[in-house]
């Protein structure tokens, strides 16, 4: 008979509990509280060799030889409510695939939808197919494809069990690493067996989402196997992955809401998972796919350090500060078109990222903090003179800025600012004429907090010293079709152009290029054969930018 083992150790209990206990309310909030759950002290190899040592050694002392269709036999059944505890419990297999047995609490059994037609599409969606890019592929077949192989320290078995029992807490599933160990050898029970334990009452156990969940919690399971000392943000992400990989992802909600969220800090709530989610999508689609997630499963290196060194290896040169950038960048604007298709996601639609601060006009300032390896984003509406944005951060940090604008009909850019050694620098061009413009800003320090100040001002190039005074310039008609008027005064003779620029500000047609007399001057613009949309005519008197007017072209 198992009997449910702990230490008589007051320090070891008292820790353990103040441990559950500080973090149960958040945890058992979401679907997978594994990271929050007691963890081994030291890894499975030393345990059993020490039992070798002692000739106490031995397997398979929990699960029948040759588990069989309809066995029934003892199992713990773990209450989550508050300090873990484990009650001995009959239950039975109800399932058996290929690579799986579903294992049912006897008092669950034909309750709610716990009942064959449930337990048949489990069988069937673990061994043979999936609702998503891989419909030809089961969870077993997914998941040890991209992370690697799962255990077999002890039950004798190739498949997995999956335990159903009623949860009674807002949890979804779990995978307790202690079932990895001989009963009785550790400070919590086991169950001696590769396990995952699944809740019959928060959802559907056949639908896709708690299919989805089981994908979830066997990735948790392989861990163990390939690197159980990996950091909790990066395992969680692989297995947010693995829900992917099955066809029903978590929804992406709270973390687009404030995305001045630490990636490498786990607290264990629902932004986390989300954040670890994306990330982890975002490196699969552009730095490897199942090459490079097979790599991070198994690569010693833990957090970032194992992201690094994976891409390095399958020969990429990573810079992981700039990848953070790019990523923070493709959370808010989602546009693979751009470039080589780096600031968005083919496999998940993007929902609106907030920023945290909106400027209605130019000019506009603010100063802000953000987290270590983190992204958040200010807007700045209504471009409808050119503008310059600077920004200046602290001194000891690293960062990544960007500015991005778009428009309707107009193609959105993109645009590093380039940094000095003062973390300083500006963009006065390519803004003219857009809705808005997004001021992307990274923190890639690995902890520290940063400061920061922006601004954005309407841009005008310095005049030289001349004694030309000038009226601004006019356009009649405008909008316009295809041809328009521009129209200014000159005080005294001077050397000047008269250029029309597109939307992006580049130089597309040179109206007038020599002197011009004093008085009033005026040039037609035929716009024929351009391509509808916003222009901009700007008058240059020696060299100087004097008046700029924006133009729209109604073909």
């Amino acid at each position: 008979m198992k009997m449910l083992y702990i230490k008589h150790s007051t320090w070891v209990f008292v820790a353990l509990a103040l441990l559950w206990l500080g973090t149960t309310s958040e945890a058992l909030a979401i679907h997978c509280p594994n990271s929050q759950l007691p963890k081994p002290t030291e890894d499975f190899a030393i345990t059993q060799a020490k039992l070798e040592a002692q000739g106490l050694w031995q397997k398979n002392r929990s699960v029948p030889d040759d588990p069989q269709l309809g066995d029934t036999w003892d199992w713990y059944i773990w209450d989550l409510g508050g300090m873990p505890v484990a009650n001995l419990k009959p239950c039975t297999i109800r399932g058996e695939g290929t690579n799986v047995f579903v294992v049912v609490d006897d008092e669950q059994w034909n309750v709610g939808g716990m009942d064959q037609d449930a337990v048949n599409r489990i069988v069937d969606h673990f061994d043979n197919q999936s609702v998503g890019s891989f419909p030809d592929q089961g969870i077993w077949e997914l998941n040890t494809s991209h992370f690697g192989d799962p255990p077999n320290n002890l039950d004798g078995t190739e498949k997995i069990f999956l335990l159903y029992y009623e949860f009674n807490i807002s949890s979804d599933g779990f995978f307790w690493a202690f079932d990895q160990y001989p009963d009785g050898t550790q400070a919590w029970a086991s169950n001696e067996a590769d396990v995952i334990y699944m809740a019959t009452d928060n959802g559907d156990p056949g639908g896709d989402y708690m299919l989805a969940v089981m994908a979830h919690e066997f990735q948790h399971l392989i861990q163990f196997n390939t690197d159980q000392n990996e950091d909790s943000w990066v395992n969680e992400g692989l297995s947010e992955l693995a829900m992917w990989l099955f066809g029903n992802p978590d929804s992406i909600s709270s973390f687009n809401n404030n995305t001045d969220n630490n990636l490498t800090v786990w607290n264990g709530n629902w932004a986390d998972y989300i954040k670890t989610y994306l990330w982890t999508l975002y490196l699969y689609e552009q730095y490897g796919g199942q090459q490079l997630i097979h790599a991070i499963s198994h690569n010693p290196a833990n957090g970032m350090d194992g992201y690094r060194d994976s891409i390095a290896n399958l020969g990429g040169s990573p810079d992981m500060g700039d990848i953070l950038g790019d990523w923070s960048l493709a959370n808010f604007l989602d546009d693979t078109t751009i470039g080589d298709g780096r600031y968005g996601y083919q496999g998940d639609e993007m929902p609106l990222f907030w920023a945290w601060r909106i400027h209605s006009a130019s000019p506009a300032s603010g100063t802000g903090t953000i987290s270590g390896w983190a992204g958040e984003s200010a807007r700045l509406l209504n471009l409808d003179q050119p503008v310059q944005v600077s920004f200046d951060g602290i001194d000891s940090r690293d960062f990544r800025v960007f500015v991005s604008a778009k428009g309707p009909g107009l193609p959105t850019i993109v645009q590093q600012i380039q940094l000095d050694d003062e973390n300083m620098g500006i963009i006065n061009q390519g803004l003219y004429g857009y809705n808005e413009a997004v001021l992307t800003v990274c923190n890639v320090q690995s902890s520290a907090t940063a400061s920061y100040t922006y601004a954005s001002d309407i841009y005008v190039v310095p005049v030289p010293d001349m004694d030309v005074a000038t009226s601004p310039l006019t356009v009649h008609p405008n909008p316009f079709n295809p041809q328009t008027e521009l129209s200014f005064t000159l005080a005294d003779e001077a050397s000047g152009r008269v250029l029309i620029h597109d939307s992006r500000g580049h130089l597309v047609q040179v109206i007038y290029d020599g002197v011009m007399s004093a008085g009033q001057q005026s040039f037609r613009w035929n716009a024929r054969g351009f391509a509808s949309g916003v222009y901009f005519s700007s008058l240059e008197i020696g060299g100087a930018v004097q008046s700029v007017k924006k133009l729209t072209l109604v073909q």
